[in-house]
């Protein structure tokens, strides 16, 4: 039977989805996508933000499967590649990103490894295996970044997953520093001798595009509220140590609800905003250990945010050749000086002062 689905995006409008892509998005691996927020606890910040990653992915299906049929891929590589883009997310914790760290330090995975696992069919009670059928091996391999351009098309400087994050964040929190002209992006991808590259007239998209992301750090990713709120979760989710096989299939509403049963303090704090004080400071992750340490004591929990910088040069295809993107933009030079790692500092209002004196007198700057 034809299981073809039409679904009305915000971003794109309507989007089709052939009979597997329909299929999978109605397993329960995937329809928890619908109750994980995109950006975590952002939504204390920006209340528009509580978008999930199931559109997410959706977006990514959407945009793999026009990039690589303007790519004129064969008709099989698109499919992949789509699927890939459909599941790329599948393995996120609950509030996404936020829960990341909490998760690397229990399980010892990332929220890849953990979507391969599910793909793979090695997750409790597993659907998505038995619908992806022979198509599993090209996902994997291309999520693992083994199939050149179509694994460049889902991860990598310009790739569609942050094309369409960057779009779709920048509409549900009202911050327009996102925008991206995503139209004239596909137009001008290429490749060249089996390498991914873009055409030299489409280099200013792609560095408006990549200079979206860095804004987006500053002003939504990276918002101190929010980052204070998943400092104080992640302490609180190693704390709850839940079983793995249990925790691949919480959503958001289950954390919180863990929390409420077993860490009531918590659970007001991030229910009734109720958020402690923290401050930013600039520093490498070693000098970074090094305060933590000072405050001792004084600090209730703290975290450092490695740069979110991609050093791979995408490739401009010029006159019959392709060369780095750093030879005819110093961007991404630009954007490795932006784009730092900073140390996050947690603590209760009575320490604020303590705190900040100290740090000036060890001349790290706080914000």
């Amino acid at each position: 039977m034809n299981n073809k689905k039409t679904i009305h995006d915000s971003i794109y409008g309507s989007i089709e989805l052939e009979d597997i892509a329909s299929r999978l998005i109605e397993t329960k691996e995937f329809q928890r996508l619908n109750t994980i927020k995109q950006l975590g606890f952002t939504y204390l910040v920006f209340p528009g933000a509580t978008h999930s990653r199931f559109e997410h992915s959706l977006g990514t299906h959407y945009l793999a499967r026009e990039a690589s049929s303007r790519l004129e891929l064969d008709k099989m590589d698109v499919l992949d590649v789509s699927l890939a883009g459909l599941l790329h997310d599948v393995g996120h914790s609950p509030f996404s990103h936020a829960l990341e760290e909490a998760m690397i330090r229990m399980y010892g995975k990332d929220h890849l490894d953990v979507t391969i696992e599910i793909i793979q069919g090695k997750t409790k009670d597993n659907e998505i295996r038995d619908v992806l059928g022979s198509h599993t091996e090209a996902v994997v391999e291309i999520l693992k970044g083994r199939k050149g351009v179509l694994s460049r098309l889902i991860s990598g400087n310009g790739d569609v997953d942050q094309i369409d994050y960057l779009a779709r964040d920048s509409h549900y929190t009202g911050v327009a520093l996102g925008a991206v002209d995503i139209p004239r992006i596909l137009r001008v991808l290429s490749i060249f001798n089996g390498e991914f590259c873009v055409e030299e007239k489409g280099l200013p998209s792609v560095e408006g595009l990549m200079v979206a992301r860095m804004l987006m750090y500053r002003t939504v990713y990276r918002h101190k509220t929010a980052l204070i709120v998943a400092s104080i979760a992640n302490d609180a989710l190693e704390a709850l140590n839940p079983d793995f096989e249990d925790f691949v299939a919480w959503n958001d509403c289950d954390f919180l609800s863990e929390l409420k049963t077993n860490d009531l303090k918590t659970y007001e704090a991030i229910k009734n905003r109720r958020i402690p004080k923290g401050i930013l400071v600039k520093c490498s992750q070693e000098e970074f250990l090094g305060v933590v340490e000072r405050f001792e004591g004084k600090i209730m929990s703290s975290q450092y945010l490695k740069s979110p910088f991609k050093k791979e040069v995408l490739n401009v295809l010029t006159n019959g050749e392709i060369r780095p993107m750093t030879d005819f933009s110093s961007i991404m030079e630009f954007l490795e000086r932006e784009l730092e790692g900073m140390g996050l500092l947690v603590f209760e209002n009575e320490n604020e002062e303590y705190i900040r004196d100290a740090l000036r007198r060890m001349n790290i700057t706080g914000q």
